[in-house]
């Protein structure tokens, strides 16, 4: 797959971005403002943290709104034209990129034990594992090695 790179920098920043549990089936623009986000109303959770409700299709959803991980970019890519093959190589050109978005739950309350919650702490510490370490070893540890 090719990522035009030129995309990226000219893309339009979005700040109403929203991962729904479900599959919607369809690709395109939609009137996000127009009818879903006048359902979207704050309120708190008995433990004091920010919690969003909202209604889809007459169905209750519970969210927040999460940071995409620090040193990372948020992006919406769109194909202008679909291969004929599986084998023929694809272009996406980045529309817009995010730095925030509204995670949503189907009636059930966002935590930490969810999958998607799991998967932000991954990066993080993935970045950890991956990350240069200094090797510092003491004359006791040098003493301690037979050759």
């Amino acid at each position: 797959m090719n990522l035009e790179k030129i995309t990226v920098e000219s893309a339009k920043k979005d700040s109403s971005v929203h991962f729904f549990p479900c599959e919607i089936k369809y690709n395109g623009e939609a009137e996000v403002d127009r009818y879903f986000n006048t359902s979207i109303k704050e309120c708190k959770r008995e433990d004091g943290e920010e919690m969003l409700t909202a209604t889809f299709r007459g169905r209750p959803l519970n969210g927040k709104i999460e940071r995409v991980p620090s040193g990372y970019t948020g992006i919406i890519m769109k194909e202008q034209r679909r291969p004929f093959t599986e084998e023929e190589e694809r272009t996406v050109m980045v529309t817009h990129t995010f730095d925030k978005f509204h995670y949503w739950n189907l009636d059930k309350k966002p935590s930490a034990d969810d999958r998607f919650s799991q998967m932000l702490d991954w990066v993080e510490l993935s970045k950890t594992l991956h990350s240069p370490t200094e090797a510092t070893v003491t004359s006791s540890q040098i003493s301690n090695v037979s050759i």
